[in-house]
């Protein structure tokens, strides 16, 4: 009966943490990433990175975890398609791909446009949402975890700190993920259209936007969103689209991401895209382990709330009084006294208090002679 007892015991203490058996083969898995777009863009670089760090950490090994980038901003990324699509095909298609991952609209487009082959019964996990026609042929089970900005969250941050505003102003580009954000904002400031006067710019040339903004009324800013291509084909990266706008920006201009808070940017309700890697990595082993299963043919698994996060430098440029957000956390926040002078403040009362008492001894000495 002991034996037993100790067996128990043993079992208990060793096989508590023991993976079951889904999570072991989620941990075996072979995961592929299609980004849209080339790597150096600190965004999507931010999210792949974050992303592939919690995969590896949560057991799955690097060599299992594979990460392609599209290209697909480059003016010849349709001539080269079917040509992109062999290549993925020869390097994957007779290999093990247990989930697949496409971030932005380009890169879901060519999934079902190209891949549709490639490990068909795989699921699919995305930021962006799927076309009624893409579903219509589509086969596999497909998960939308939105990655989107949070436009209507920002603008009313905007208005709680300067509530004179009286005009939106949104630089934008005219390629697919450009697009799709500009269809987002529109749901998201519908409510604000009674009271602000919203401008995207996207039918503009980047240098006309860019001149225009620089002109702005005091009544106005500018929210920086999405950016890859303009109408005349010029192509730029979301982030050094914002820092475009904060450097020519006559009036405050709001973020949507973390990245570029610190940067020029007064700040906003962000999406801080690591956090957003973190959640695309466990949203997959939940995917892999069965725990998070497809519902219907576009299941939506929830993305985390946007941060409030501003750039102290900035709120002081402008004027803007940083206590009417108590729950925002700030960057180049000057430190307090305290922060700045601890250890001579320290060393100051530590000194005090010696020679305190040092008094105190005299003292006592002096009433005994006394």
């Amino acid at each position: 009966m002991a034996g037993l007892i100790l067996a128990a015991w043993a079992h208990a203490v060793f096989c508590a943490d023991a993976p079951s058996a889904p999570e072991r083969a989620a941990a075996e898995a072979h995961v592929l990433l299609l980004n849209s777009y080339g790597p150096g863009r600190v965004g999507i670089d931010s999210v792949t990175e974050a992303f592939v760090n919690r995969l590896h950490a949560s057991g799955i090994p690097l060599e299992h975890i594979h990460v392609e980038y599209l290209h697909l901003n480059q003016p010849n990324a349709d001539l080269v398609a079917q040509a992109r699509r062999a290549l993925l095909m020869a390097q994957y298609g007779g290999q093990r791909v247990d989930i697949l991952l496409a971030l932005q609209q380009p890169a879901l487009n060519f999934a079902f446009d190209q891949l549709a082959e490639l490990a068909p019964s795989a699921p699919l996990l995305t930021d962006s949402q799927p076309l009624s026609k893409q579903m219509a042929v589509n086969k596999r089970p497909i998960f939308h975890y939105p990655i989107v900005p949070d436009v209507g969250a920002t603008v009313k941050e905007a208005m709680q700190l300067m509530p004179r505003t009286r005009r939106i102003v949104i630089p934008g580009g005219v390629s697919e993920a450009d697009r799709a954000f500009q269809r987002q904002a529109e749901v998201d400031l519908a409510p604000w259209l009674r009271q602000l006067q919203v401008e995207f710019l996207q039918n503009m040339s980047w240098a006309e936007q860019m001149r225009y903004i620089a002109n702005l009324t005091p009544d106005a800013v500018v929210v920086t969103g999405m950016f890859n291509r303009d109408r005349d084909g010029y192509t730029l990266p979301t982030i050094d689209a914002a820092r475009d706008t904060m450097r020519a920006a006559n009036v405050p201009v709001f973020s949507l991401f973390d990245t570029v808070v610190g940067e020029g940017a007064v700040g906003g309700a962000v999406r801080n895209l690591q956090q957003s890697g973190v959640e695309l990595a466990d949203h997959v082993m939940a995917i892999l382990a069965g725990k998070q299963l497809a519902a219907a043919a576009l299941t939506e698994v929830p993305a985390g709330p946007v941060q409030s996060m501003y750039d102290w430098r900035q709120l002081e440029r402008w004027k803007i009084d940083p206590s009417l957000l108590p729950a925002a956390s700030f960057v180049n926040r000057p430190p307090s006294l305290w922060q700045a002078y601890r250890g001579a403040m320290l060393g100051a009362i530590a000194i005090i208090a010696l020679l305190a008492g040092l008094v105190l001894v005299l003292l006592s000495h002096w009433r005994r002679s006394a």
